[in-house]
């Protein structure tokens, strides 16, 4: 049996598997084929212009029926285009349909509205002359606005005002593609808004708590789910620290795990992993903002590792091979959380390691993604946000944890030198 994995520049399901002994095909936009072939892979690698192109998906399938039995993914740019594959192979696994509904913003949103979901108004635009008019239909500026099918708060920008919409017409957020590593270069998400067929005009939300919930789904029912909030709203960290604390046993638990659980089967969660979005306003209201069918990013897998046992990468080669297993989770003792700091546009020309974060007070585990000479920026390191890596921590509260990961991250020390153009 060979496994297809639609990758991005992360290997995860794809060393997972060749350290079984697994037979595998990757299949990763040409900026990261080519970068994965220079690394001399132990698997046979293809190349794709878009997952969006539906003619090579279709000559994808052409060649590989028969052949591969299982596709898999968890970049979140390739979900509709793995159930293409699928539809188009006859293979189990999520559908096209169904990963629309986990990728498509608007498609989501209307189908947990219908399901009794609290979420965001939103309307969808096709120019910024189309956004005062869909502004007043959701309840005024300010608003939201960002890609239809976007990830990790890329291209996504808060519309205060129509002085304010003029203003990021002129800046080009609308027609100009976002400055990008080649890492992302291929993906839609990148394009100024106008040029991507359609986005997002959302109700923008006063949130007080931004929370988030991991889960594992098997045939329809959860296997664990993960309550976190983050140190501080995703879309206002963006730029600074990022991270987020488990709140397992903190009385807000109980409304984020209901909550998430009701959009995940509003949305026909089957065999998979969800990273649900949640947001407590400021008025008191509780409300989904996003759902996707896949494990979260940054230093979360590793956090439910030191708090539960949980090899989130084990269990998504698992998955891949067609056998998803249950975990056996203990919870460790303590409070467990996670951050990282954003690196600045520029040439990174010090920081520091592993070794030096590891001796600060409560940290448990660190991780230094980028390196001397490496590029800033939001998508330089790959890692969301542009984090240069991670500290992980373990305290007696929740609140302490909270108050001691931003300076946690200050630990990584890190000097810019500016590149043309860049400010230091």
């Amino acid at each position: 049996m060979t496994v297809l994995v639609l990758s991005n520049q992360t290997p995860t399901i794809e060393d997972q598997l060749t350290a079984r002994g697994q037979d595998v095909i990757v299949c990763l936009t040409a900026p990261n084929a080519a970068a994965r072939l220079a690394a001399r892979p132990p698997y046979e690698v293809i190349s794709i212009s878009s997952w969006t192109s539906h003619a090579e998906l279709a000559q994808i399938a052409k060649r590989l029926r028969g052949r591969v039995r299982q596709v898999a993914t968890v970049w979140e740019g390739a979900l509709i285009a793995a159930g293409t594959l699928r539809e188009l192979m006859d293979l189990p696994g999520q559908t096209e349909g169904n990963a629309l509904g986990f990728v498509d913003k608007s498609i989501m949103k209307d189908e947990l509205y219908a399901a009794g979901v609290d979420v965001a108004s939103h309307e969808v635009a096709y120019s910024a002359a189309d956004v005062p008019a869909a502004a007043a239909r959701v309840g005024g500026f300010p608003v939201v606005v960002k890609p239809v099918r976007g990830f990790g708060s890329t291209n996504t920008h808060v519309v205060r005002s129509l002085e304010h919409l003029a203003h990021l017409e002129r800046q080009g957020v609308f027609t100009a593609d976002l400055p990008t590593s080649p890492f992302f270069r291929a993906e839609p998400a990148f394009r100024g808004l106008a040029a991507q067929g359609g986005f997002m005009v959302e109700q923008y939300i006063h949130i007080l708590d931004e929370f988030h919930v991991d889960a594992y789904w098997i045939d329809g029912e959860p296997v664990y789910q993960a309550p976190m909030v983050y140190t501080v709203p995703a879309l206002h960290g963006i730029g600074g620290v990022l991270g987020s604390v488990l709140i397992d046993q903190e009385p807000e638990a109980g409304p984020v795990l209901a909550l998430a659980e009701k959009a995940c089967r509003a949305l026909r969660a089957s065999t998979c992993f969800t990273h649900t979005e949640i947001y407590l306003a400021r008025d008191g209201q509780w409300l989904v903002g996003e759902v996707a069918a896949r494990p979260g990013g940054g230093g979360i897998q590793t956090t439910l590792a030191h708090a539960y046992g949980i090899d989130v990468a084990s269990l998504l080669a698992d998955l891949a091979q067609g056998t998803p297993t249950r975990p056996q989770i203990t919870r460790a003792d303590g409070v467990y959380g996670w951050a990282g700091p954003y690196v600045p546009p520029g040439t990174v020309t010090r920081i520091a390691t592993r070794d030096q974060i590891m001796a600060l007070p409560g940290v448990i585990d660190a991780r230094v993604v980028t390196r001397v000479g490496d590029a800033g920026g939001p998508t330089g390191s790959g890692q969301w946000g542009g984090l240069a890596g991670y500290v992980w921590m373990r305290g007696d509260d929740t609140r302490k944890v909270l108050n001691a990961l931003p300076a946690a991250t200050d630990a990584f020390d890190i000097d810019i030198a500016a590149d043309d153009g860049d400010e230091a």
